[in-house]
Parts: C-alpha cells; sequence; structure tokens
C-alpha cells in the first residue's frame, strides 16, 4: 500500500471509528424504522455516511477491518479506534477530516464533500449524533414489497428515495432538458463581447454562438480570431468527410466570393458518401464493432460487415436517430411478418447491434452455455446503457450502483428486455417476393436432382460393381454436383430473432453470479422513472420488449437521449465533449462546461424530427466552429488526425484511395510475428474463420473502415494510433503522441506506398521539372504553394535524394497529421 492509499485508508477507518463511538455513548438510540416523506437530519446524515463509507466499509470489503453496514459493525470498531469527541462532537476528527484540515487525511479523498454535506453532518453532531435505523439504511433490495408507484421525485414509497433519501437525485443529468431562451439578434451579451480588431464577431450568429459567448464571459477568455479560409476548409472537410481536400477545392472556395460559399461546400460535404463512412466508424467505435467473436478463438464473422454498411447507410441518409435507435435494439419487431421491402431488411441488418460483442464459441466444449449466455446479455445491457443513455450500467450488475441513482435490481429489471433475443443468422435476408424466386427455382432443381440421386443409390447398392457401374456413378454424382452448383442460397446477416415459447425468467444475480439466482424481476425502466413493470405489448412474433424499451429511450421525455448523442456531435467536431466523459453522464462522470448549451443543442435536435445533420450543419457553420485554434481556449482543440484519417488522407493524396463501398472486409497483411503470438490463428480449422488471409493487393486502397476489425488481432499501423479496443463501448479515442507513431509513417507499409504513389504520380505529369514538381507534391498534400524557403530546401534536398523520400518526408510534417 503506497502512502497516499495508507492516507486514503487511515482517513475513511477514522470516519467509521467516530461513528462507533457515536452509537456507544449516545443517550438516546432509536431502533424502529422511520416511514417519514421527509426525512430527519439524523436520516440523511446517516445515509450521508453510508453513501461516502459503504463502498470501501461495507458488508464485503472492510478497509481498515471496518463496516458501516449496521449499528453493530459501528460498535465493533475499526483499527483506529474512536474519532468522536463525546462531551465536545464539534471537535471530532471526523469533522476535521471532512472539513479537510488534516493533509493527508482528507476524506472522502475523491468526491469531497459540499459545503451542504458538511454542514449536515455538523448539525447532526450538534444533535447528539443519534443513529436511526431505517428502510434506508438495509441492504437489501429496496425494491422488495414497494408501494410506490411514482417516480423518486414525487413518491416517498419509491425505492430509490427510500434507498438513499434523495440524495443521488439531484443531478444534472436527471432533470428534463430545458431549452434556451435566449435570443441570439437581443441578447445582452453583445455589450460585454471584449473588443477585437477581428472581423469574426462580424459574423452571424446562431443561439450556439451566443452560448458560447456566456461561457467564455465565465471563463474570462477573450475575444478570438477567425481562421483563414484555407485552414477552415482544410478543417471541415477532414471534421465532415475524414479527407483533405484537393488544391482546386481549396483554389476554388478561395476565389469564391459569394456569401453562401462556405455553406453551400457545408451541404456538399453533408451530402457525400464520404461522410457517412467518416462518421460511421465514430459510431462503430460507441457500438463496439467487430467482424470476429474474440475471446481465445477470436472467429470470425462473415456477415457482421452488413451491419458496418448500415449504419454507414443511416448517417449517409440522416435516418432520424430516434428510428436509429429503434431499428437497432428492436428492428426485427417492427416487421409483421417476413419482409417485404428493402426497409424491412435493413431493419433486420440493424440488429446487429445485439450481435456485435464478444461470444465464446468454445463455450459447449465445457458445459458454460448458462455462463456464456449470461455475458452475452450483461454485454447487451451494459453497452445499451452506454452507448444510448450515457450510463454505466456494469456499476450495478452486482450491487447497487456506487454513486448514481440505481439499484442492483434495475440492472436486471433492464436486462429482462432483452432475455427472449436469440441467434437469428439463418433467416433469410431477402423480401418475400425473392425468396419465392429462389424456392421455386430450387425446387426445379432439387426434381432434377431427385432421380439421378435415386440411380446412385441403387447402383451403389451392387456387391461388385462393374467398371461400366463405377464409371455411370462418377458420371451421375458430376451432374448432380453441377446441378447443386445452379441452386440458389438466400443472403443471411448477423441478426436476432426471438422465440416466444422459450422466455426464460430473469433472475437477480447475487454478487452477478449466473449461479446464484435469486428473485425474478421482470422488465422495467429504472425505478427511479418507474418502480413498477414497464407495460410491453406483445405480438404474434416478438415479446415487443426490445421495442418497448427502444421507444422509451427514443422519447422526448428521456433526460439521457438526446443530450448524450448531441454531445458525441460536438466532441467529433471540437476535439472534446461538452461533457468530457461521454459514455457516463452519472455522478462519476464530468459536469457540462455548459448545461444550456448542451439542453440547447438536445432541444434542436428534438425539434427537428431528431436530424444528426442538422445538428452539424448548426455546429459547423457557426462563428465558434470557424475560429481559429487557440492553445486553451474554449471549445477548439488542436487534434492529431486518427488513425483512419492518416491512412485515408495518405492515400488521398497520392491518388491510390479507391472511393467505393465494400462488401466484405479487406484483409492487409500483417507481420508474421503477429499472427505467430496468436494462438487462434496457428489453431485455425477447415472453415478457416480463425486465420489470417490479406485480400488481393489491388483491393487493399479502400478507406480505413472497410478495412477487418479483428479482436485478438490487431492492425499494427492504426493500433499504433489508437484504435480502440472494440470489446467494450468507446465514447472517446484516447490520443497519444508516441515514437512508434513516427516509424510508421516514417517506414511502414502504407506511408511508403503513399509515397511512392504521390512521387509516381507527380513524376508522371511533370517530368524533368524539379521546381514544378516540388509545386505540385505541395499542393497535394498540404494544399498549397511552398514558400520560398521551403522550396529552396526541397531542392537542395532532391540533390541527393530521390522523390519518394520528400514525399514521405512531408506526410510525417505536423501541419499534414493534424487538424486547425
Amino acid at each position: 500500500m503506497n502512502c497516499d492509499d495508507f492516507a486514503r485508508h487511515f482517513g475513511r477507518c477514522i470516519v467509521v471509528a467516530f461513528m462507533v463511538w457515536l452509537g456507544t455513548h449516545n443517550a438516546i438510540v432509536a431502533d424502529e424504522t422511520i416511514e417519514s416523506s421527509e426525512p430527519s437530519i439524523e436520516q440523511r446524515a446517516i445515509a450521508l455516511l453510508l453513501e461516502k463509507c459503504a463502498n470501501c466499509h461495507g458488508q464485503e470489503k472492510r478497509e481498515g477491518e471496518f463496516s458501516v453496514i449496521s449499528r453493530a459493525d459501528l460498535v465493533r470498531g475499526g483499527t483506529l479506534g474512536s474519532a468522536l469527541d463525546a462531551m465536545k462532537p464539534q471537535q471530532s476528527l471526523l469533522l476535521k477530516v471532512v472539513q479537510n484540515e488534516l493533509p493527508g487525511l482528507e476524506m472522502p479523498p475523491k468526491n469531497p464533500l459540499t459545503e451542504s454535506e458538511i454542514q449536515l453532518v455538523k448539525d447532526w453532531l450538534q444533535g447528539g449524533a443519534l443513529w436511526i435505523t431505517s428502510s434506508a439504511a438495509n441492504t437489501a433490495d429496496a425494491n422488495a414489497n414497494s408501494t410506490a408507484t411514482g417516480s423518486a421525485w414525487e413518491d416517498a414509497n419509491n425505492p430509490v428515495r427510500k434507498k438513499w433519501f434523495g440524495e443521488r437525485l439531484n443531478h444534472w443529468s436527471l432533470h428534463p432538458i430545458s431549452a434556451s431562451t435566449m435570443n441570439p439578434e437581443n441578447s445582452s451579451l453583445a455589450s460585454k463581447i471584449p473588443p477585437s480588431e477581428s472581423a469574426i464577431y462580424q459574423l452571424p450568429q446562431n443561439a450556439l454562438d451566443v452560448l458560447v459567448d456566456q461561457r467564455r464571459i465565465e471563463l474570462g477568455i477573450n475575444s478570438v480570431s477567425q481562421a483563414d479560409k484555407a485552414t477552415l476548409l482544410r478543417r471541415l472537410y477532414l471534421d465532415v468527410t475524414g479527407l483533405p481536400p484537393t488544391h482546386d477545392e481549396v483554389q476554388s472556395f478561395l476565389q469564391d466570393s459569394d456569401p453562401d460559399a462556405y455553406q453551400k461546400r457545408v451541404d456538399q460535404l453533408l451530402s457525400a458518401p464520404a461522410y457517412g463512412e467518416h462518421f460511421g466508424r465514430l459510431w462503430l467505435d460507441v457500438v463496439r464493432y467487430s467482424d470476429s467473436n474474440g475471446f481465445d478463438w477470436d472467429e470470425y464473422r462473415p456477415q457482421a460487415w452488413r451491419f458496418r454498411n448500415y449504419v454507414i447507410d443511416a448517417w449517409n441518409d440522416d435516418l432520424p436517430y430516434d428510428e436509429f435507435i429503434v431499428e437497432q435494439l428492436a428492428g426485427d419487431e417492427l416487421l409483421t411478418g417476413n419482409p417485404q421491402h428493402e426497409q424491412d431488411l435493413r431493419r433486420l441488418v440493424a440488429t446487429g447491434f445485439l450481435r456485435l460483442g464478444p461470444f465464446d464459441n468454445a463455450a459447449p466444449l465445457f458445459n458454460e452455455q448458462d455462463r456464456s449466455r449470461a455475458e452475452f446479455l450483461s454485454d447487451i445491457t451494459e453497452t445499451a446503457g452506454s452507448a444510448f443513455l450515457g450510463q454505466t450500467l456494469a456499476c450495478c450488475r452486482c450491487h447497487d450502483h456506487k454513486t448514481d441513482p440505481w439499484l442492483q435490481s434495475d440492472y436486471y429489471r433492464f436486462k429482462a428486455f432483452f432475455a427472449a433475443v436469440e441467434f437469428g443468422d439463418e433467416t433469410p435476408l431477402e423480401v418475400e417476393k425473392r425468396r419465392e424466386e429462389i424456392n421455386q427455382h430450387n425446387t426445379q432443381i432439387e426434381t432434377e436432382i431427385a432421380p439421378l440421386q435415386a440411380e446412385v443409390d441403387s447402383l451403389s447398392k451392387t456387391e461388385k460393381p462393374s467398371k461400366e457401374i463405377k464409371v455411370k456413378i462418377a458420371t451421375l454424382k458430376d451432374d448432380i454436383k453441377k446441378l447443386n452448383n445452379k441452386l440458389l442460397h438466400p443472403q443471411r446477416g448477423l441478426i436476432v430473432r426471438e422465440d416466444l415459447n422459450k422466455i426464460p425468467a430473469t433472475h437477480v444475480f447475487y454478487q452477478g453470479d449466473h449461479q446464484a439466482q435469486r428473485e425474478v424481476v421482470e422488465p422495467g425502466i429504472p425505478s427511479m422513472f418507474q418502480p413498477n413493470s414497464f407495460s410491453v405489448t406483445a405480438t404474434e412474433r416478438t415479446s415487443g420488449r426490445r421495442l418497448a424499451l427502444a421507444r422509451w429511450i427514443a422519447s422526448p421525455e428521456n433526460p439521457w437521449t438526446a443530450r448524450v448523442i448531441v454531445n458525441r456531435l460536438w466532441l467529433f467536431h471540437f476535439g472534446e465533449g461538452l461533457v468530457r466523459t461521454p459514455n457516463d453522464f452519472g455522478w462519476s462522470g464530468e459536469a457540462p462546461e455548459s448545461i444550456a448549451l448542451l439542453d440547447w443543442l438536445a432541444q434542436e435536435l428534438i425539434q427537428h424530427q431528431w436530424s444528426l445533420k442538422h445538428i452539424q450543419r448548426l455546429i459547423v457553420s457557426s462563428r465558434t466552429y470557424q475560429e481559429a485554434t487557440h492553445r486553451d481556449v474554449w471549445p477548439r482543440k488542436l487534434k492529431r488526425l486518427s488513425a483512419e484519417q492518416l491512412r485515408d488522407s495518405m492515400l488521398a493524396v497520392s491518388g491510390l484511395l479507391q472511393t467505393r463501398q465494400a462488401t466484405s472486409p479487406i484483409w492487409p497483411p500483417v507481420p508474421e510475428d503477429v499472427l505467430k503470438a496468436n494462438p487462434a490463428t496457428l489453431d485455425d480449422n477447415e472453415t478457416k474463420t480463425k486465420g489470417w488471409y490479406p485480400s488481393p493487393s489491388q483491393e487493399q486502397s479502400v478507406r480505413s473502415v472497410y478495412l477487418v476489425q479483428k479482436r485478438t488481432i490487431r492492425v499494427p499501423f492504426m493500433e499504433t494510433f489508437d484504435l480502440p479496443d472494440n470489446s467494450v463501448s468507446c465514447g472517446c479515442r484516447t490520443v497519444s503522441i508516441v515514437a512508434p507513431q513516427a516509424l510508421s509513417m516514417l517506414n511502414g507499409d502504407w506511408a511508403t506506398e503513399a509515397a511512392e504513389g504521390l512521387a509516381h504520380r507527380v513524376e508522371k505529369a511533370l517530368p524533368g521539372s524539379t521546381s514544378k514538381q516540388i509545386e505540385a507534391i505541395f499542393q497535394a498534400v498540404f494544399q498549397r504553394q511552398p514558400s520560398d524557403i521551403e522550396h529552396q530546401r526541397c531542392v537542395q534536398f532532391l540533390e541527393t535524394r530521390r522523390l519518394a523520400e520528400l514525399t514521405r518526408a512531408l506526410l510525417n510534417t505536423n501541419e499534414f497529421a493534424f487538424v486547425e
């Protein structure tokens, strides 16, 4: 244990020891259960101590040999003894600790008590520190025998209210989304904006800019200049499509005097196929997309790509986000029968979201199907919580949430929505008419095969077949094989279905152990909103559970959903979310930089039919977005290109990039030592689902979103540039600057290929003219002309080096790898 840990544990134990002293020396101790709608000071103080201390001093975990779960535990004490001066309670060590008066003993260590909470402790001590037990102090599930019918904000009997006395309910993300009433045209902020020589504040403003200005005034930030037009266009291209503009596109923009020139480019890029490829990749991070199962075998999923392309198309089509949610969670439940239209097929493919998580195919070999099934449903539950709601549900798989108002039973109520899910990989992904055509065709072929097979069977019974009979059998089998090759096979996908005859009960698992089943729970949303079973309408084909959940999540009244997705969009464009923890909108996450701005964006999304492009158009059209990048000036950050942006940009400027939508994933070459380090590839099977099989070289230069995404074998270049772990939802990629990145850009296969390709293209177009070749390379890589000094140094460089070496050097510059 290091010094910091010791100090932390010491302080916590002092808190608990103090309560022991209280419990043994108070003249009045009430054991009766209090059922008041308004908790007393004693109840609130005890609830606060339990909330802040029980995580480390609870039933199972007893740091300092101490627990605060019961009065008997408090009386028993810990290793550091008493922390209460009974004669002078206001001078107790407990109070000094929570007021941070003792260096090294600040408690709680990560989330110090607020002034109001410290005052509550003072009042409790001043009143004699009575220890009153109540239903809130009981660690049993607060849902048991609940008579609540309303939310935790309205009903004193709500189990969450009774559990924590409402201490956890006053959180910004639980409040309804409020629309800003600020009118940017009449805003009083105009007179408060610091003066600037720049003309940026003459740009048209939308409410986004006004709300940003409001926050900047609070932060004391002065005005910011406007980015130059070339920088702005490059930023726009890379942010919206993930690709840089060409030199000609930049020049056209610089020469365009139309006041709407920028807005035209915005609309053009939002309509480009590359837009969906870029933002589709970002969403695939959130939903932990992978082309393989993970675990030891990490078997390839040959049909997962359909979900990948579904996501790309959904972003390009501006599929309303509420529909996007419903289709991924319950697309199959929107169908009334077999698929009739392409839209029905799209909805089936969308349910691939439920199949993307890790899956242990080897579980049946060890009779661990129950464990595998439990993990499968837990993955869906936790990913849905993170991706759509910004909630860390994994925290309450084993116990009540440590910081947020989620009961352990809420986790399993949420999980029950998915209890009926089964793999639907055998379901034909064809519309009804096509299925009938396939069946008719195959029936005819099978009719032709039947007599041939019958003759083979008859001849095969001959005890001593002659040479002629053997030839006849071989000929018949060859004819049968040819006919079998004519059979049509419907498309399949990585999708789900339900069997209404096999919907198992959902149990709460004691400490998350699937073998320790406790009470049965029904599907339900968080008890803080609705403590009773949720209304679900079954159909003849499905349970209706996931559809009910999806519609609740996609409801405008849900306080999380719209906020979470607009925060993701802000993150994608500015490099940092308004909430810096995009998958955690709870107490352990960070508060928004501007709740007014976050809520205004959320309202805009809802009021404009959940159009993601509408929000992005607002963002990139704002004056804020068009500002120059300044160090430490919120909200713009200098951004390094992602792994996909770097690779795609290198291929784009070299002229090698193939702008086509791929189907099956493209497998790039991987070093032999990487493959040999993975047991699965060495234990490949006859179906070739474990090995690594590089695609033909002529297919390699597609966009990075189409590269295979395995779980146990990572493409080295992509991993070096912070490709995230795709076993769990990734809300925000880490961004590192490390030496292997420079080596990859200097010596990697893709970097070398791009540099050679660009050099070859320039030499072919401008043979023998070094000066023009240098200009052409700068135009391709940086979309600008070289300065005089740059031109001079390049000429000197080429006196002893090849043109491909110059192109490689320029691809390794910060100007290429970062977007301002």
